[in-house]
């Protein structure tokens, strides 16, 4: 592995690095000696407060992932993350004029340069919150986009006004990545509120090949005929708006409830309903060309209300992208890039903000991946007799972002 190493030391009134020295002007201001030395005192201490005394930093690849110019940067940290060192989080990561920010835990950043085929050196700077320069080097390995070498199943394209990849999971492990998801388990409360007849484990789901399956199996686990997996990113990964995009292919057997949704990572406006629900992704087993979207949120009064709509024509057995366009002032649904329902912020509301415009979808949504079966989406309907098993696959979850837009 060709690691670039770069190093920074915090020493009285100078900032090294290992790679190019950054100039640093030192003005000294003319005031006494006493308050030059308070002076001092004073900026060394902001100094270490805003970073350790030695930041290792190693640039280990950067690459050109498509011909447009979208660069993927991998590092590693001897701090972790250099967008946020002793809890002071950094401004931004600046390359050649293009900002980036880490976009997911396995310590990529991503940007979207001009020209980026004759590009193969890359000046890197690191700012702080007061804009100042703690890294400034460069790199000289960056590899070309080479259509030859790219799997084009992995070629991500990005919705139209979108060029940031916020996060990812493209299921290319052998296992689930726990460190992007975490496990509900057991049956909830009356079946996780919607009469659901399966228990959830940590076992009924595979990675393999690039794809996420989740099964649902007739078996008996504690009092329960039937079981299946229910993944989701809660404290893990959570954000406000955005566009989310999952591409699935789901199962054609009657009781089956596959679900593509988002949930409030902190319920900030009271129980549910009162916080929102986003259902990007629903449907029936038993009708094969069917699938719905839909928010939940609570009127004046309380009561829970939704808006949702039903999309026919595609054959859910097969893959399709499911997508959620997330703004201030909308929400929209997509199948395969094409818009079939939009929502407004005049038309939700939630009793415990009733003077704000946008609430209650305008705070952090963690995703929620699940097969569940039976429950009163489809009228507590059951798998037929004989029933063992069934499926649904997933080959990617993306969700991206707007570079210039205070998320």
């Amino acid at each position: 592995m060709n690691k670039k190493f770069f190093a920074l030391a915090v020493i009285p009134s100078l900032l090294l690095a290992s790679c190019d020295l950054l100039d640093v002007l030192l003005t000294e201001p003319t005031n006494s000696p006493e308050q030059n030395k308070e002076d001092e005192k004073k900026e060394e201490q902001k100094k270490d407060e805003q970073i350790p005394d030695a930041l290792a930093f190693y640039i280990i690849s950067a690459k050109f992932i498509d011909e447009i110019g979208h660069l993927k940067v991998n590092y590693e940290c001897n701090y972790g993350s250099p967008f946020n060192i002793n809890g002071h989080p950094f401004s931004h990561l600046n390359i050649t004029g293009v900002l980036a920010k880490e976009v997911d835990s396995s310590n990529n950043a991503y940007f979207t340069l001009l020209s980026p085929i004759i590009q193969t050196t890359l000046k890197f700077e690191f700012y702080d919150t007061n804009e100042n320069v703690y890294i400034s080097c460069r790199f000289e390995n960056v590899e070309p986009y080479n259509e030859e070498t790219v799997d084009p199943a992995q070629t991500i394209t990005y919705p139209e006004g979108y060029d940031t990849l916020y996060w990812s999971d493209e299921f290319n492990g052998n296992s689930l990545d726990t460190s992007k998801w975490t496990y509900d388990i057991g049956n909830g409360s009356n079946g996780w509120g919607n009469g659901e007849s399966q228990y959830y484990t940590n076992h009924n789901e595979t990675v393999s090949d690039g794809v996420l399956t989740i099964k649902g199996k007739k078996e008996y686990v504690e009092s329960f005929a039937y079981t299946s997996t229910r993944i989701k990113t809660k404290d893990k990964v959570s954000f406000t708006y955005g566009y989310v995009e999952a591409s699935i292919a789901l199962p054609t057997v009657t009781g089956m409830w596959p679900a593509f949704w988002m949930m409030p990572n902190n319920s900030s406006y009271g129980g549910w309903p009162h916080s929102g629900e986003i259902d990007i992704m629903e449907a029936k087993g038993r009708f094969p060309n069917n699938s719905s979207s839909a928010i939940h949120f609570s009127a004046d009064s309380g009561e829970h209300t939704y808006l949702t709509k039903e999309k026919s024509g595609h054959n859910i057995a097969t893959f399709h992208k499911y997508a959620a366009e997330w703004k201030e002032d909308s929400i929209s649904f997509f199948i395969d890039d094409v818009k079939y329902f939009e929502t407004y912020k005049s038309q939700w509301t939630t009793v415990n903000a009733p003077t704000s415009e946008t609430a209650p979808f305008d705070k952090d949504f963690y995703i929620i991946l699940n097969l569940a079966i039976g429950g009163h989406f489809d009228g507590y309907r059951l798998p037929p007799e004989g029933f063992s098993e069934t499926s649904m696959q997933v080959d990617y979850v993306r969700v991206f972002q707007k570079w210039g837009l205070n998320y």
